[in-house]
């Protein structure tokens, strides 16, 4: 679960009882375009397995519809398709 009050964003984590402080501000992403290789990242999936992937941009395809992602932890790189149905934000320095 994700909400945010005032500037920050908060990440419900369903095992704890109560929300994190994630350490960056998240921006909704609408397009694909709006990314920029470098740019930090977190994918939000229905995959109960895999809810959530985060890391960052490597490459955006000139149409916007595929991403590749360096992903945190060293789970290595890997390419999206965008109409699978990714909610995506931008992480955001303070």
């Amino acid at each position: 679960m994700i909400s945010s009050e005032g500037h920050h964003m908060y990440i419900s984590n369903p095992r704890a009882s109560h929300p994190t402080l994630s350490n960056c501000l998240r921006i909704e992403v609408d397009s694909w375009h709006q990314l920029a290789p470098g740019n930090s990242v977190v994918l939000l999936t229905s995959d109960r397995r895999n809810p959530r992937i985060a890391g960052r941009v490597d490459e955006i395809s000139g149409d916007g519809h595929y991403l590749w992602l360096i992903q945190d932890n060293g789970a290595g790189r890997r390419l999206f398709h965008r109409p699978e149905g990714y909610t995506t934000f931008l992480d955001s320095e303070e």
